[in-house]
């Protein structure tokens, strides 16, 4: 079984979609360490003043906390609503704004505890606009024992527990995965070649590696042509 193995990311990148795409399982990296300040809490979309970033702040926690358990902060403000008003004021104007404005308006009127969970919801909404149906399953419910592993290792034991034999991989993966030892594992791989499709845009010169959203808003239906070209 093909299998794609990421991060729940916010907001996610055209690419992450393609690897989700060209997979017959997509695992939930969630049971590893969170990093702060990374995709997994941020991500960009183009404003009338060109691309800005999208924060989701989270609460203060013990640096090992895992993505599964990373809390968003709403200490000083709702920041899901301040990131949809921005959306909204961004992308008003785009073509299929008003088709895909509900899905995401409600996403964002929820007040999620972890941050992963608005991810994953986020996430899973965009498939179903895209089409793309595939079974989601979490690294964090297999209660994992690989304290101690290296990295190669510790993909070998989640590929085995979630019946991957051919993993796609992201591109950067490829500097520290052992391919030999996945190979000797009975597990092939290969690694993601994306080149960024350009696309219909608002807001002047076209910006690539924004997130999906912009792709959506701006070409509805025609996104998953853009993604699998």
């Amino acid at each position: 079984m093909k299998g794609t193995i990421l991060q729940p990311t916010y907001l996610p990148w055209l690419g992450y979609f393609e690897m989700i795409g060209h997979s017959d399982v997509f695992v939930v990296f969630d049971h590893v360490q969170f990093e702060r300040k990374s995709w997994q809490q941020r991500n960009k979309i183009k404003t009338a003043n060109g691309a800005v970033s999208l924060t989701v702040p989270v609460q203060k926690m013990p640096r090992e906390t895992k993505i599964s358990e990373m809390k968003i902060s709403y200490e000083r403000c709702n920041p899901l609503e301040r990131h949809w008003k921005t959306i909204e004021l961004s992308y008003k104007k785009a073509s299929y704004f008003e088709k895909y404005k509900s899905c995401f308006e409600n996403i964002y009127s929820k007040k999620y505890v972890l941050l992963k969970d608005l991810n994953v919801e986020i996430i899973k909404s965009v498939c179903d606009i895209l089409g793309v149906k595939k079974e989601i399953i979490f690294s964090s419910e297999f209660n994992l024992k690989d304290e101690g592993m290296g990295k190669s290792e510790k993909v070998i034991n989640l590929c085995k527990k979630a019946g991957i034999d051919h993993l796609y991989d992201a591109k950067g993966a490829e500097e520290f995965l052992d391919k030999s030892l996945l190979k000797k594992e009975g597990i092939s791989i290969n690694f993601q070649d994306f080149l960024h499709p350009e696309y219909p845009q608002l807001w002047g010169e076209f910006v690539p590696y924004l997130s999906i959203v912009d792709l959506l808003f701006n070409c509805g239906s025609d996104s998953i042509k853009y993604i699998k070209q």
